[in-house]
């Protein structure tokens, strides 16, 4: 994977394209959040420029052969690591995390690959959940399985 410098609009956007890409597919209306986040364009974002680091990211991962041979992303220990890393601004990495949040939640599930991503980078920025929540706007995406699980049949 390609390195951004700190802080950098890039960056940012490769947080939120391994956001939209952590529920193993990639869901237009989970790009098309970013549209409606209303904090992108003071974040340095546009879907310009979203997109174009989405197919720099996915060029990435070919190269460096992280795409398995059912096209799903593998990450060795450490790479997300390594690109969270690249922000280190707090009110940058809350910013972010609303809008992971919003990207996250449009499709109104939380895969385990996103929660386990959106976890990674609450421990990682050192931010607790209800802090990034604290916007009275904020969306609050309900959690469902990434199968669908069905009761026993009572034999009542």
């Amino acid at each position: 994977m390609r390195s951004y410098a700190k802080n950098s609009p890039q960056a940012a956007a490769r947080f939120l394209v391994l956001a939209a890409l952590a529920d193993g597919e990639l869901d237009r209306l989970e790009l098309g959040a970013l549209e409606h986040f209303p904090a992108l364009r003071k974040l340095g974002l546009d879907r310009d420029l979203v997109d174009a680091v989405l197919v720099d990211f996915c060029e990435d991962a070919r190269r460096s052969q992280q795409v398995d041979a059912d096209r799903k992303l593998e990450f060795r220990p450490g790479d997300i690591a390594r690109l969270l890393a690249e922000i280190d601004r707090p009110d940058f990495q809350r910013s972010l995390c609303r809008a992971a949040l919003s990207v996250i939640g449009a499709d109104q599930r939380v895969h385990s690959g996103e929660a386990i991503l959106l976890w990674a980078a609450l421990d990682a920025w050192d931010l607790q959940l209800a802090n990034v929540l604290r916007s009275p706007k904020a969306f609050i995406p309900s959690f469902l399985p990434d199968k669908t699980v069905r009761p026993a049949r009572s034999p009542y």
